[in-house]
């Protein structure tokens, strides 16, 4: 592996917001985002609960791209739908590295802090296709399925591409099954080779230095779910 990737791989992974897994079911008409270790390679609960103002925005999308519904807040965050694309932003707010430990607040409000960030986190979960959806909804850190992922089959691939604010954003670090797969190019594009049937959860992760008193990075994730037959 690339050794920059590596390093960024392990500095995202370092972060206590992003050390579990961040995804949505569907039972019957309802989704539901959940929070653990159920779908990691490593051990812990299989869910962690998470604040009740963690979910700043959900939306909910139709086969056109067109939001028929929004909702945020809640623990754990559920929402009546029927939805192509659900696409979810939520965000553990900022954290603070000391010599005593990692904190949960921001930089003016500990000691001696050696490194901080502000944690953004996203998923999207798509169960429906239409070429409509093969571009960003939203302004937040997004991966943006470019062919249907619904359809592939073991050993195909998914093309995708990450943005921010809409625009694509090249050195992503890109993950599947929590396993690193590479790093978006100049276009933001990056392609997944599906392994195996069932639930898929695909995610891209960037660290970005900000200029403020809160933090000193932003540590963005996105992710993307789907399930296909077994």
């Amino acid at each position: 592996m690339n050794p920059a990737l590596s390093g960024l791989l392990l500095s995202l992974l370092a972060a206590p917001a992003l050390s579990h897994d961040l995804w949505v079911e569907r039972s019957g008409g309802a989704y539901m985002l959940l929070n653990g270790h159920k779908h990691s390679s490593h051990g812990g609960d299989k869910t962690i609960p998470y604040a009740a103002d963690f979910v700043r925005q959900a939306q909910c999308f139709d086969a056109q791209a067109q939001v028929m519904a929004e909702g945020k807040g809640g623990s754990p965050f559920r929402m009546e739908a029927d939805c192509a694309a659900l696409v979810i932003a939520a965000s553990s707010g900022y954290w603070s590295k000391t010599p005593t430990g990692t904190q949960n607040v921001a930089k003016e409000q500990a000691r001696q802090v050696v490194k901080s960030w502000q944690s953004l986190e996203g998923v999207k979960r798509i169960d429906a296709w239409s070429p409509a959806l093969a571009k960003p909804l939203t302004q937040e850190l997004e991966l943006v399925p470019l062919n249907d992922p619904l359809r592939l089959g073991e050993g195909e691939k998914l093309h995708l591409r990450v943005t921010l604010a809409g625009q694509p954003v090249a050195g992503a670090t890109v993950t599947y099954d929590g396993e690193p797969r590479g790093a978006t190019d100049e276009e933001g594009k990056m392609n997944v080779r599906i392994r195996h049937g069932g639930f898929q959860m695909i995610a891209a992760g960037i660290t970005r230095p900000v200029k403020s008193a809160k933090s000193d990075e932003e540590v963005r994730t996105a992710v993307l779910v789907f399930e296909l037959k077994d």
